[in-house]
Formats: C-alpha cells, structure tokens, sequence
C-alpha cells in the first residue's frame, strides 16, 4: 500500500483523467481506424496469405465475397446438400435448368448470362459462355477485374431478393445498377486516375491503358 501511495504522488493532479485510443495518433477514437482493424483480422482468418484475390479498388466486402465464390463458400444449395441438409431441390430456384452450385448461379444460370452478355457489350469485348467463377474472377487488369467482381455480387444479390421477396430479374436494370455502383466505388478509390462518367458509360476500356 505504501508503494502504490508514493506512485500516486509522481502523477500530475492538475491534469484529469481520460481515454486514450491507442491505434490514433492523437490518442481520439474513431470508426474508421476501428472498422480498419476489424477488417484486417477478417482478412486474416479469410485469406490465409492468398493474396492474389485482393483488389484495391472495391469494398472490402467486395474483396470477401470474391474469396468466398472461389473458394466456392457461398450459400448455394448444392453446398447446403454436401453439409447434410435437406432441402426439397438443389436444382437452381431461377432457372431450374441445373443444380445450384457456384458457378451456375453466377455464370451460367440463364439470368447471370443475360447480365454478364450486357457487361461484355458494355465493355466491348467477346462473350464467352464457357468460362468459370474461377476464370473470371481472376482475369484481367485491376479495373475489368473490380468489375467482374462488382458485377458477380450483384448478381448474387439480385439472386437472393428474387428467391425471398419474389422481384422479377431484369436485365438492363442489373447493368444500369452494375455501372453505377463500380463507378462510384472505383472512382474514390482508384489513385492517379480521374474516371469521366460519359467515358465510363461509352468506353471504359480507355481507363486500361
């Protein structure tokens, strides 16, 4: 008790308490550097040093479910049958022309082919239909890259609002979401390069250069 008396006594007493966030440097406590931290220990318990999936230029959500379709971790009901539970199908619930795995609800289910053929347009390039979730989402430059991956989760997302809450796919709406939501998250986090709207619209392939 003397010992703990006498360090009290080396402390400044015109100066009142307070906290202290270590990870700031001023010592204040944000969101952000919280939200930081949270996603490197997520990254850390997803990734496990693959780093050949990672891309700057989206969200990190982006970037996990992007791992989680290669790893072909997603919700799908052909997984669901492999872990033991029984489901009435696992045939895909759009189109229900194949099961449902990974690759078909994100590429060849006839809704996914309809989107992607408009992002190849828009993109001017060939359309393959014989292509993998693994091929495409590991193909190409930065840019085209964040765009498959931008283009692969809404697909997954429009699948979903049309299995629970019934909205009917459609197509050109999909790519009107799919240029708009890329260009705005593309565009605050690309350095170096200033993205136009019209080009991004009519020529997005000048930003590959």
């Amino acid at each position: 008790m003397k010992l703990f008396v006498q360090s009290l006594k080396s402390l400044d007493q015109s100066v009142g308490d307070s906290w202290k966030w270590n990870l700031s440097s001023n010592g204040r406590f944000t969101v952000k550097k919280l939200s930081n931290l949270i996603d490197e220990k997520i990254f850390e318990a997803f990734y496990s040093g693959d780093e050949t999936i990672r891309n700057p230029i989206v969200p990190k959500k982006i970037e996990i479910f992007a791992w989680r379709a290669l790893k072909k971790r997603l919700p799908v009901r052909i997984e669901f049958d492999k872990s033991g539970i029984d489901l009435h199908s696992v045939r895909c619930p759009l189109c229900d022309d194949d099961l449902e795995s990974v690759d078909h609800i994100l590429i060849f289910c006839k809704h996914a082919q309809e989107v992607w053929v408009k992002v190849f347009k828009w993109w001017n390039r060939d359309f393959f239909s014989s292509f993998s979730v693994n091929e495409i989402l590991r193909d190409g430059n930065t840019i085209w890259q964040a765009v498959t991956w931008i283009t692969s989760y809404l697909i997954w997302k429009n699948r979903n609002t049309m299995v629970f809450q019934g909205k009917c796919w459609n197509a050109p709406v999909a790519l009107n979401e799919i240029q708009v939501i890329s260009f705005d998250w593309i565009s605050r986090r690309l350095k170096g390069i200033s993205i136009d709207w019209y080009t991004w619209l009519t020529n997005p392939n000048s930003y590959l250069s």
